[in-house]
């Protein structure tokens, strides 16, 4: 048994998702991946996200600034569970406002 099936046994298909390297790899060697496989959840996601945000906010961040990095935090997170999802889409996804609305947000800066 591969590293990634038993995590896959251990843990669950609907955790572990194997990407197209990992996928790759396993067909060169035959099904036997050696690589470290990583696992986080959508939690662990949104928090590295969210802390890397703050993180240049604090430094460099504007109100424009902090829109634009909250708007892509809210496209990462909505793309993990829907990755053929469009801005608009997103926006509706994540904004009471209508997409013309949330773009507009950035019209007129200099």
């Amino acid at each position: 048994m591969t590293t990634t099936q038993e995590i896959i046994r251990v843990i669950g298909s609907d955790v572990v998702k194997v990407g197209e390297r990992a996928a790759a790899v396993a067909g060169d060697r035959g099904g036997d991946i050696r690589e470290p496989v990583y696992v986080w959840t959508r939690e662990d996601i949104s928090n590295a996200v969210n802390n890397g945000v703050d993180l240049v906010n604090d430094e460099l961040g504007s109100e424009r600034d902090t829109d634009l990095m909250n708007i892509v935090v809210n496209a990462v997170m909505t793309l993990l569970e829907n990755p053929h999802y469009t801005l608009d889409e997103v926006i509706q996804e994540c904004y009471d406002e209508d997409p013309e609305e949330v773009r507009s947000w950035w019209t007129g800066w200099i």
